[in-house]
């Protein structure tokens, strides 16, 4: 057997605050009909992950069952005693979500009907592989989901929103290199740039696209064009990947939201803010909005990252600005979730300022 023929019939599932693992355990296994096991204080994330199942999985059969208190042992047995009196050879328990306790006890309860190891997994996160209890894995390399950023954001409860596809963009690509490369040569222009008219700004970088200039000039003037830059820089090492700029809520009921630079790579969802800015106080509060933003768009998988003009000393201080943001970044957020930084010495790397074009900090990003 290899591994993406572990499948089953029916499928139970545990609600917690992240849905991505439900879901994704959910494509892996290829159930004919999935419960869904959820509390008062997860039935929102339950709806998000149902209608999002119900939008993937047209023959599908869906139900929910609620658990009133989800630390209380005994309802926990008795709502699972319930669904699965005796379980099938083909039915199978995803218990990554859920709390601790209704873990514990759901496992119990699957295992006293007949559950057997080889019908309940979790996501192993860390590594990156969907374990099952009897020591068979599903690497994340076997997966092909084929997500969207639509099924991410819908999973978090968040739709309605304006974007733009980096592929059409392409007819502004050699622009936005001759922009890119004028900057990054020369990063106190910027000021000069973004305070000029549309006509001085043909003159300040040349050969570019008059035309390309008019029909954009409110993303040129605005130092907007560096997340359709980093877009298309993206675009050329995740080539399979769906990549988005400029995602913003459209919902008037809720906090509106913008984010530069949004793509999926594998099961993940990868959130870029991008500015020219080059004070240390304004990128870290850039720095401090896009793992906030990752987090509330990709829930814990989300991945976070800052892409600026910081470099060499801080003003006044001894202390090199680049590597204080990211110090910062490091003694704040864990490990798995520590947004990542890229300074200019990193985009002159990309746009091969001093040699070939080299992207190995954003493939290494990409594969964190």
């Amino acid at each position: 057997m290899i591994e993406h023929e572990r499948i089953c019939k029916q499928l139970f599932l545990l609600v917690g605050s992240n849905p991505l693992p439900n879901f994704l355990a959910a494509l892996v296994l290829k159930p004919q009909s999935i419960c869904l096991f959820f509390s008062p204080q997860t039935e929102k994330v339950k709806d998000y992950l149902y209608k999002t199942l119900q939008d993937r999985f047209e023959n599908v059969s869906l139900s929910d069952r609620c658990i009133g208190d989800a630390t209380d042992a005994s309802q926990i047995r008795t709502a699972f005693a319930d669904e699965f009196p005796s379980v099938s050879k083909d039915a199978h328990l995803h218990y990554t979500g859920g709390t601790k306790i209704m873990a514990a006890h759901a496992r119990m309860a699957f295992s006293e009907v007949g559950g057997k190891n080889e019908q309940a997994s979790y996501l192993d996160e860390r590594k990156a592989v969907l374990r099952f209890d009897d020591g068979y894995e599903i690497p994340e390399s076997k997966w092909d989901f084929k997500l969207t950023i639509d099924e991410i954001l819908g999973l978090h409860g968040v739709g309605d929103v304006s974007k733009r596809e980096i592929s059409k963009l392409q007819y502004i690509e050699q622009d936005l290199i001759k922009v890119a490369e004028v900057v990054l040569k020369n990063p106190k222009i910027i000021g000069k740039l973004n305070n000029t008219s549309i006509d001085k700004y043909a003159e300040l970088i040349p050969g570019v696209n008059n035309r390309i200039l008019l029909e954009n000039k409110d993303r040129f003037l605005k130092g907007v064009w560096l997340e359709d830059w980093v877009g298309v820089v993206m675009q050329k090492i995740a080539i399979k990947s769906e990549i988005c700029i400029s995602i913003e809520s459209k919902r008037s009921k809720e906090r509106k939201f913008e984010v530069d630079v949004v793509l999926i790579h594998r099961h993940r969802l990868y959130v870029i803010s991008c500015t020219t800015q080059s004070k240390l106080k304004d990128c870290k509060f850039k720095l401090f909005e896009v793992a906030m933003r990752a987090r509330q768009l990709g829930g814990d998988l989300a991945r976070s990252a800052l892409v600026c003009m910081l470099h060499g000393f801080e003003e006044g201080t001894e202390r090199l600005s680049i590597e204080q943001l990211k110090k910062d970044a490091e003694d704040i957020w864990d490990a798995s979730n520590t947004p990542k930084v890229f300074g200019l010495d990193d985009l002159r790397e990309w746009a091969g300022i001093h040699g070939e074009p080299n992207m190995g900090t954003l493939q290494q990003w990409l594969e964190s």
